[in-house]
């Protein structure tokens, strides 16, 4: 076959075609590959005041007296009434908390309309349909997804329950 009828043939018509494209694409995808995108703007400078920075910060006036009079170390200091303690930290002589009983979700049924809906039951009672703002014993539904219902308590702790899966 001469260069002549090579050039005639279908396939390789095709075939330089295709290279061709690949060569598009190889190009266009290093003319974006090495093309700089515009840095954006970052805040605004701002330059101290020398006024503030040669006078520093004032700090309040230390009690050096009281400071002296409670000494550390003295023989005559004892233990305070109630152990110190962090803040949200829970005192000792507190009862715990009792947490409702939780219901148990049997399914849900999501609308995108709002008017989703699940199927609860708390305890031995029989199943109810309850929607969002509905309430269930001790507790208050806030949101229903698919398979999964959130509920807060009176007291403000939330529950997230979901559809037990069968067998379970």
């Amino acid at each position: 076959m001469n260069m002549r009828e090579l050039s005639r043939a279908s396939s390789v018509r095709i075939a330089l075609g295709v290279l061709a494209i690949a060569i598009a694409v190889v190009g266009w995808t290093l003319v974006r590959a090495l093309r700089m995108q515009p840095i954006p703007a970052g805040p605004p400078v701002m330059v101290a005041n020398l006024e503030t920075i040669g006078r520093g910060f004032e700090r309040p006036a230390s009690d050096v007296q009281a400071a002296f009079e409670n000494d550390l170390f003295a023989s005559d200091r004892s233990a305070p009434a109630s152990p110190y303690r962090m803040p949200g930290e829970s005192d000792g002589d507190e009862k715990p908390k009792v947490e409702p009983m939780k219901p148990i979700v049997l399914g849900t049924a999501v609308a995108t309309d709002g008017r989703s809906f699940a199927t609860v039951q708390l305890g031995d009672a029989s199943p109810t349909l309850v929607r969002v703002g509905d309430k269930i014993g001790e507790w208050v539904v806030k949101a229903i997804e698919r398979g999964k219902v959130v509920l807060v308590s009176a007291t403000g702790t939330r529950a997230d329950l979901t559809v037990p899966k069968p067998g379970t």
